[in-house]
């Protein structure tokens, strides 16, 4: 794939996730707020409904991959704008991907051990 088509298919990648992964965040910044502050109660996010909230398996499983696109795409625009030799371009490629596979590793990992036990 050449340069300017992988730097608009992360372009993509960036622009496709950010809009859901800040409904996400605003979901767990709003649900912990919850948790702590009596003021939400006005609106129905009583402690019960801002921990369900908050520690739904889903919105944590989404959450989480959306932040790795999102990481992976967001270094990969970042390396093809800034860095000019290609095999230190090369080199954070590899970095970010094995950065991104063991976090992706580990956050499945994770799930299965809790819902699984």
């Amino acid at each position: 794939m050449s340069k300017a088509r992988e730097t608009y298919f992360c372009l993509r990648i960036v622009e496709y996730t950010s809009i859901p992964l800040t409904v996400c965040i605003i979901f767990y910044i709003v649900s912990g707020y919850g948790m702590v502050s009596p003021i939400l109660n006005i609106v129905g996010l009583t402690y019960s409904v801002s921990a369900k909230m908050h520690t739904l398996p889903l919105l944590r499983f989404v959450t989480a991959v959306l932040a790795i696109l999102h990481f992976y795409g967001g270094v990969m625009i970042i390396s093809s704008r800034h860095v000019k030799r290609e095999k230190i371009r090369e080199l954070i490629k590899l970095i970010t991907l094995v950065t991104a596979l063991i976090l992706s590793s580990l956050i499945v990992l994770s799930e299965f051990k809790i819902i699984f036990g």
